[in-house]
């Protein structure tokens, strides 16, 4: 079995400094599309998430063998920790589409947590040090990348996928 890796490009061609999320990931939910596995096998399609704020556009997506298409949107629900460290904001690893809907401090709290207009950025009501276990629903656009059987007579190969985007 090959493992899946994935490259991700950022910045914006005309140079300028928009700011906006864009990341991806294998599908390694235990009940996603890949059924929680992170190898695969020549000839089998591996499922991709990829996450991006409002204000990206998807401009291409390549790979270096087999095919990569888009196969719809996925709601995936994230937990993750975010360190406050001497602020009252923090960013999440992926944007989320509403508020948290759940959230709970290890140790010291900062009071409660808002998401703000740029749907990565959570407010604390107050300014500390501190950790917080947050839940949120996140939009991923889903990416199949089809593998060949063989590459060049090989059935042990890496494959490439690149999507890029623009901020605006």
């Amino acid at each position: 079995m090959a493992n899946a890796t994935i490259r991700v490009q950022f910045g914006n061609p005309d140079g300028s400094e928009a700011l906006g999320h864009l990341s991806a990931e294998i599908d390694t939910r235990p009940g996603g599309l890949n059924g929680g596995r992170t190898a695969f096998s020549p000839g089998e399609t591996a499922y991709i998430l990829v996450y991006k704020s409002d204000n990206v556009r998807i401009t291409d997506t390549i790979c270096s063998a087999g095919s990569l298409s888009a196969q719809g949107t996925a709601v995936v629900s994230v937990t993750e920790e975010l360190m406050f460290e001497d602020a009252d904001t923090a960013t999440l690893g992926k944007p989320a589409r509403s508020g948290l809907s759940q959230s709970l401090w290890f140790g010291r709290s900062l009071g409660s947590l808002s998401l703000q207009s740029d749907k990565v950025t959570v407010k604390a009501s107050s300014k500390g040090v501190g950790v917080a276990k947050v839940t949120y629903d996140a939009l991923a656009l889903v990416y199949a990348l089809s593998s060949p059987v063989t590459l060049n007579g090989q059935t042990d190969f890496s494959i490439l996928a690149l999507i890029k985007g623009t901020a605006s």
